[in-house]
């Protein structure tokens, strides 16, 4: 069956399918159909006659690089967008553009990257917000009819627990409790496995595959592209806000995909710093860090990172490194140990890259010209007044950088999790510091985007910065890093060179902390 690299108009789509949208024969019409979706951000056309189909009982893998257009296309869907041209078919019906409301009657539920839930709230109560929205007296307990959903699906997640006291990998399934849990029948989860670790990654699949399999269409936006063959059953793949591929997962690799997604151009790798190293930049000695419960999360890490030099921490989610890498940037207290570095926390030659974008990194109801000077608004040359002509000259450069589309004039709570990254970077790598502190800088970014991310870390290191950054792509480390430590439960247990090092030995290590 041919995959053609080109735009796909329905003529091809029907003989690819045999008429069959589905490319299986003996179903019926999609549950939901786009058909010319087009949408435009004042001169940026992020979605060009976008048409594809989501059929019921399916897993559907939408792929594509950051600013490609997928989570526009589904904010379309989601009702949170009024596209200019282009209509949504449910059902064969016409659903109404525009309207979360009708959208979410409809049955549509959207999960988003970055988890909309209530910290302070119990399980339950976040979901119970959802369910009775507007009553003034909320149920004390859990009904049947979320027990009987839970125990369909397979959520394993403590309803009295606190948001706050949940891991990120339970704070996902609360949120797709809770989207079930409101009647949807088709789920949109945007980048569900960003900041899931492997096992909890094959966890979640089997959630989505039973909740497909109980005739729930899930749509999975991802740019993991070995993750989305394991779990879809059909692939959608956009470039430059329009759709260049549509089929079934079965038969089509990796690496024809990554061409699909990028086109013709060359994705670039930087390599790793040549060295020689210089001085001390980051000196951390028998550091102890508690997490958000109060219970121990790091235990006695000691390390150096030197002039020049590129250090990656690798670890499953969960052992420490986060904890590790806050109480290094200033996000974190510690509770016992020492962290010598120059300017830390704050100073203009030391950049901390947080893993949270929103509401760490940035503040999301700001704009991009706000953001691009967060953090370095009281110095040269802002000062205690700002200048506006100085303040959008750095919101520029920031841009430019990294090549954020974005209105600048926005709130960056609109932007894509690409875009949102690419201004971090752009940010905290302004005025050349000495020493950087990346905390999963390429997570939830697509092939192009993340070499890009990894080329200007290791530029800098190579022009004399230290480089520190922490990250659970291992591949990626071993081709970028000068030495590797690898954190297990909390303490540093193995410290590598990537150069005589293999992946299988390294999944050991991050795995079992034993080579």
């Amino acid at each position: 069956m041919a995959r053609s690299p080109e735009l796909l108009d329905e003529e091809q789509r029907a003989q690819r399918t045999g008429g069959n949208p589905f490319g299986q024969k003996g179903r019926g019409q999609p549950l939901i159909r786009l058909e010319g979706v087009t949408k435009r951000f004042g001169p940026l056309l992020a979605n060009d006659d976008v048409s594809f189909d989501i059929p019921a009982d399916r897993v559907i893998g939408l792929l594509g690089e950051n600013g490609a257009g997928k989570t526009t296309a589904m904010n379309v869907l989601a009702g949170l967008y009024l596209p200019e041209r282009g209509r949504i078919l449910l059902d064969g019906e016409p659903l109404p553009l525009g309207s979360p409301r009708a959208s979410v009657a409809a049955g549509i539920g959207m999960v988003h990257q970055q988890f909309r839930l209530v910290e302070t709230l119990t399980a339950f109560e976040n979901v119970s917000l959802g369910l009775h929205r507007g009553r003034l007296l909320q149920p004390a307990g859990a009904d049947d009819r979320i027990e009987a959903l839970m125990a369909e699906v397979g959520f394993e997640i403590d309803l009295a627990a606190r948001v706050w006291q949940m891991t990120l990998a339970q704070r996902q399934q609360l949120e797709l409790l809770r989207t079930l849990a409101i009647g949807a029948r088709i789920l949109i989860l945007d980048e569900p496995t960003s900041v899931l670790s492997p096992l909890e990654t094959a966890r979640l699949f089997a959630i989505i595959r039973r909740i497909a399999a109980s005739g729930r269409p899930v749509v999975l936006i991802s740019h993991k592209l070995l993750e989305l063959l394991e779990v879809a059953d059909q692939l959608v793949v956009m470039r430059a806000g329009r759709v260049v591929h549509e089929g079934p997962a079965g038969g089509i690799g990796a690496a024809q995909l990554a061409r699909l997604i990028v086109g013709d151009r060359e994705i670039r790798h930087g390599g790793r710093p040549p060295g020689p190293f210089g001085e001390v930049a980051l000196r951390v000695d028998d550091l102890a860090v508690e997490n958000d419960l109060d219970l121990p999360a790091v235990h006695g890490a000691s390390f150096t990172v030197r002039a020049g030099e590129l250090v990656a921490i690798v670890g499953v989610t969960g052992n420490g490194q986060a904890e590790l890498m806050d109480a290094i940037g200033g996000l974190r207290r510690y509770t016992h140990g020492r962290i010598d570095a120059p300017g830390r926390p704050g100073g203009r030659r030391f950049a901390y890259v947080p893993a949270q974008h929103l509401g760490v990194g940035l503040a999301p109801n700001l704009p991009l010209i706000d953001n691009a000077i967060l953090g370095h608004q009281r110095q040269r040359p802002f000062g205690w007044w700002l200048r506006g002509h100085l303040v959008r000259k750095r919101a520029s450069e920031v841009a430019d950088r990294f090549a954020v589309t974005a209105d600048p004039a926005a709130p960056v709570r609109r932007l894509s999790g690409g875009n949102l990254q690419r201004v971090v970077l752009g940010r905290e790598l302004h005025g050349d510091p000495a020493l950087i502190v990346a905390s999963y800088p390429t997570r939830g970014l697509d092939v192009a985007a993340a070499a890009q991310i990894r080329d200007a870390l290791v530029a800098r290191a190579r022009a004399g910065a230290a480089v520190l950054v922490s990250s659970e792509e291992l591949d990626e480390s071993l081709e970028i890093a000068n030495r590797i430590l690898v954190m297990h439960r909390g303490k540093i247990v193995a410290e590598r060179d990537p150069t005589r090092l293999e992946v299988d030995e390294l999944g050991r290590l991050v795995t079992t902390g034993a080579g």
